[in-house]
């Protein structure tokens, strides 16, 4: 290719060796000075458009790859095939494209292409991309520059909160010091009082003392019998005033002591962290720019998000569980099925094709699972009795650790290092896996033995009532959905990739799907279709298959479309 591109085509037939300078695209070779004025002035030829050889060179190299002959035949493109969407040589179209009827000359095709409009169009679409590629660099730039600004603003905000903190425990520390001074000065004017006093007294015992060794000494013996009168008087005074410091409280032995404030006390146990950081994800500034739709601009094109009336469910396969009491159930990442058996304290894992794979004895009641991906990791709660969570090595198949809760504990899910928990009566609970710490997320209490859900920065979950609720990672409640009369001791509940619940009705038999606004529901599965006393769901939202598990010998792996 080389070499034809450099040589003059005419010459080179006439076996001479001589540099082309233009090129005739039409020709399909490069053209001398000399045979450029002979192709220009032939009758044949004049109206072929050239271009100088170091133009035609600049083009890709995938542009100069492309022949105007046919690499079949070796015949030059005389018909382009609609139909087919392909230039033909005369050969090609008597070979294959004989019956073809939309078939048109290629000058025909090819003329005017560069003014045609499907190339201005290419040339638009392109200038498009480029400016949207633009906008959209320009506003992740601008994200990074905010995000830096947030921080920075956070940053400031935590030392100020850390300030006035400061200062408040100042002020206090500095109340109860005051406040301890008093009170030492008080009892020690009160002490000194009692120690002036008893002085006082030991003065006037010891000059009796000397009056009576005066006494004893110098006196007649009627002098000393009427001194001693009076002197005994004064002793039973001295005893009185004895007896009254002993029975008093003046001889209390005053101790300082302090006891923290009840809320000052929980400050260690309760106050974990100063405040959280929250990732909060807002619709983005750029727009891009469609001519077809003929809009200056418009937001980026999102995809219609799928209601609960386009679920389409088709019964993937059936697998036969093992035990009596099938409390909960999930999917990993290989396909494998996990099923929790409540009465008889074991783990059992099934295959893909929904063979036993092993089982695994925990040593207590395994009521809920939730499996945690990273670290391969498998969270097991243990309902009414043992009050604990336990965490399995998946890998290594055995107990990594326990965490005592000391209430009833269900449902389960995991994110960001913590454990989120069904506490029963005790409402939707948290625990930190780093210091066990558990604080209460919402005071309502919970169904039991049912699940709850998380999808993004939302949790899911039944009340006794059998409500359905949804809440966000603080707390706050988002939605309520009164279920009375549609579903009976709810039990399982889990979310696909748009927020859609699913939740399943143990009394009804049945499972419903909850639309992500709380507002409407609809009847998914019931007795019809196989469900007995279900008591677990979990959606696999990566394979798009919800699985479903009876108390009893069956369960269902279905797949869900849209």
């Amino acid at each position: 290719m080389s070499s034809k591109l450099n040589l003059c085509g005419v010459c080179d037939y006439r076996h001479i060796s001589k540099t082309s300078v233009f090129w005739c695209s039409e020709c399909d070779e490069g053209l001398c000075e000399e045979c450029k004025d002979h192709h220009a002035a032939s009758k044949g030829t004049r109206g072929h458009i050239i271009v100088l050889q170091t133009d035609y060179q600049s083009l890709p190299s995938y542009i100069l790859e492309i022949t105007q002959t046919c690499p079949k035949h070796n015949e030059k493109y005389q018909i382009f095939c609609r139909k087919h969407d392909t230039p033909c040589c005369r050969r090609c179209v008597v070979e294959t494209h004989n019956d073809c009827k939309d078939l048109n000359a290629i000058e025909d095709v090819i003329k005017n292409v560069k003014s045609s409009n499907a190339f201005l169009e290419i040339e638009q679409m392109l200038k498009e991309l480029s400016e949207n590629l633009q906008r959209i660099r320009k506003d992740r730039q601008e994200n990074i520059t905010s995000l830096k600004e947030d921080r920075t603003k956070i940053e400031k905000e935590v030392q100020q909160t850390r300030t006035v903190i400061n200062n408040h425990l100042d002020r206090l520390q500095e109340n109860l010091t005051k406040e301890l001074y008093a009170v030492e000065e008080k009892e020690n004017k009160s002490i000194t009082n009692i120690i002036s006093s008893i002085q006082e007294k030991e003065l006037e015992i010891t000059e009796s003392q000397s009056i009576l060794d005066e006494i004893k000494q110098h006196a007649s013996e009627l002098q000393t019998f009427l001194a001693m009168k009076h002197i005994q008087c004064d002793v039973m005074n001295h005893e009185i005033f004895l007896e009254s410091l002993i029975k008093g409280e003046k001889m209390n032995h005053i101790f300082i002591t302090w006891k923290n404030e009840n809320d000052v006390e929980t400050i260690p146990t309760t106050v974990n962290r100063m405040g959280t950081v929250i990732l909060e994800t807002r619709p983005g500034n750029a727009t891009l720019t469609n001519r077809k739709n003929k809009q200056a601009q418009i937001m980026m094109h999102t995809s219609p998000v799928p209601t609960i009336d386009d679920i389409n469910l088709t019964l993937g396969q059936t697998v036969k569980t093992i035990g009596g009491d099938i409390k909960s159930c999930c999917l990993l990442p290989d396909g494998r099925m996990i099923f929790s058996c409540y009465t008889s304290n074991k783990i059992h894992v099934f295959k893909s094709n929904g063979t036993l794979d092993f089982t695994f004895e925990t040593g207590s009641p395994t009521s809920h699972i939730y499996f945690i991906e990273q670290g391969q990791k498998l969270a097991v709660t243990t309902g009414f009795y043992n009050q604990c969570i336990k965490i399995i090595d998946m890998k290594n198949i055995k107990n990594e650790k326990s965490i005592l809760i000391g209430s009833q504990i269900y449902g389960i899910v995991h994110k960001d290092g913590k454990l989120f928990y069904n506490g029963g009566n005790c409402g939707l609970c948290v625990v930190n896996l780093e210091d066990g710490s558990v604080t209460q997320l919402v005071c309502v209490p919970l169904s039991e033995y049912s699940s709850i859900a998380m999808l993004s920065s939302h949790i899911y979950f039944i009340g006794k009532d059998n409500s359905v609720s949804c809440c966000d990672l603080q707390g706050t409640l988002q939605w309520k959905l009164e279920l009375k009369g549609f579903i009976e001791s709810a039990r399982g509940i889990t979310v696909d990739n748009y927020g859609r619940v699913y939740v399943s009705g143990y009394s009804t038999c049945n499972v419903i799907v909850i639309s992500p606004d709380g507002t409407k529901h609809r009847l998914l599965l019931s007795k019809t279709d196989g469900l007995h006393l279900p008591q677990s769901v979990y959606f696999d939202r990566t394979n798009n298959h919800l699985l479903i598990a009876n108390r009893r010998k069956d369960a269902f792996l279905f797949d869900i479309s849209k």
